[in-house]
């Protein structure tokens, strides 16, 4: 059976929850400093990404909830806060529990639930593959009604691996039988960053403007699928890949 395999967090799951709770906490005193919530949330994520992949390439893997919270304060100052305000009460330990409670509250994408109809009734498999723990991505789905058995959700975490790492999406590819003749696997996400490492896996990579907007082609190369949105995704993996 045809099988796609997608990356959830910013894929399937929006961030917004996250710089709703920054701004709920911290508005005003970033404002002082010229910071929005939003930006705050995006170099939060992104300096999180970045260390815990580059400590996963050292052998030093953590877990991504972990690295998210422990380098916040850092990136307030790396942002432009001074650090004699940030050794004060400056971020409380009840706002990071705030924050950490709302980032959690991922919000499904417009048409997620639609795109994997379509991608099921066109004959696929469908597979999630996260960095996230297997249990919050379980909720993640719970919280959204969004149709998806224990077997078909792949964590990082079981091997102590982060994307990406090639063990990530072989453990994927591994899983979804992707390595035996005539087998069609693809892989989703709005990350270039992840759809090209899982093209040099041997992946077929779907990839869809949701998150990024530009696809920065000169970066990452071009990838076998490009759509606007998840429906669009669906209909256009089922179109390329599907059985005739």
């Amino acid at each position: 059976m045809p099988s796609v395999t997608f990356d959830i967090v910013g894929t399937c799951f929006s961030y917004d929850n996250g710089a709703k709770g920054i701004e709920e906490r911290l508005g005003p005193k970033l404002a002082k400093y010229g910071l929005s919530s939003k930006v705050v949330m995006y170099a939060v994520v992104c300096g999180t990404e970045r260390d815990y992949s580059y400590l996963s390439q050292i052998g030093q893997y953590k877990q991504f909830h972990t690295i998210f919270f422990g380098i916040f304060r850092r990136v307030l100052f790396q942002l432009g806060v001074p650090a004699k305000v940030l050794e004060g009460d400056f971020v409380t330990q009840e706002d990071l529990d705030h924050i950490y409670k709302e980032y959690f509250k991922l919000t499904a994408r417009p048409g997620l639930k639609e795109m994997f109809q379509i991608l099921r009734d066109g004959g696929f498999e469908v597979w999630a593959l996260s960095d996230a723990s297997f249990e919050r991505v379980r909720g993640y789905f719970d919280g959204a009604t969004v149709d998806i058995d224990d077997e078909h959700i792949i964590s990082a975490d079981s091997i102590g691996k982060g994307k990406p790492e090639a063990a990530v999406y072989q453990l994927a590819r591994d899983r979804v039988g992707a390595d035996k003749p005539g087998e069609v696997a693809v892989f989703a996400a709005s990350h270039a960053w992840d759809c090209a490492a899982a093209k040099a896996i041997g992946f077929d990579v779907a990839y869809t403007t949701t998150y990024e907007w530009d696809e920065c082609v000169e970066i990452f190369g071009k990838f076998d699928l490009v759509a606007p949105d998840l429906i669009s995704l669906g209909k256009g993996i089922v179109e390329k890949w599907g059985k005739k």
